[in-house]
């Protein structure tokens, strides 16, 4: 992750400069979860959208990775021979499957992070009623910031000239 300082070049507030470490450490954490997992980058984000929305098709993954249907195939494949990943028919489109996480890659990713979670769970815990509120506003101002900025870069602003962007 790339280290910032505000454009003005005043210093950047305490609260800030701990939101950028933990973003960074963040990148520092889904690697170590890679080597743990034994699978790559790619195959981490699948299985992190797979453990969130509990199933879904190959092309919503694929969406979702911003990656070809061919090669989310390849990412399935992977993820299926290692045991991370499950396929059921679809429920309504027989042309189709669902893909979910299976109960060892659940348990492996949430036994690895489960400390983590407790430490945070037991540092907010030691915060007064207020300063809970106050580092709760201050993480959904920060995830609303994160969600608009992502809208703004994934917005198109030119197109070429087939007129495609």
């Amino acid at each position: 992750m790339i280290r910032v300082s505000p454009d003005d070049g005043s210093a950047l507030h305490p609260a800030s400069r701990l939101l950028h470490e933990v973003l960074v450490l963040n990148d520092a954490l889904e690697h170590a979860m890679c080597r743990h997992l034994n699978i790559n980058e790619t195959d981490f984000q699948a299985l992190q959208h797979l453990i969130r929305f509990h199933s879904m098709t190959p092309s919503e993954l694929a969406a979702r990775l911003h990656i070809s249907t061919a090669a989310t195939t390849a990412v399935i494949d992977r993820m299926s021979e290692r045991g991370h990943v499950l396929r059921a028919p679809h429920p309504s489109d027989r042309r189709s499957f669902l893909l979910s996480p299976s109960p060892t890659a659940i348990t492996q990713t949430l036994t690895a992070l489960r400390p983590l979670f407790n430490d945070a769970e037991r540092v907010v815990q030691t915060l007064a009623p207020g300063e809970q509120q106050a580092v709760v506003r201050y993480l959904d101002a920060m995830l609303e910031a994160m969600h608009t900025q992502i809208d703004t870069m994934d917005t198109p602003t030119t197109k070429n000239r087939s007129g495609r962007s």
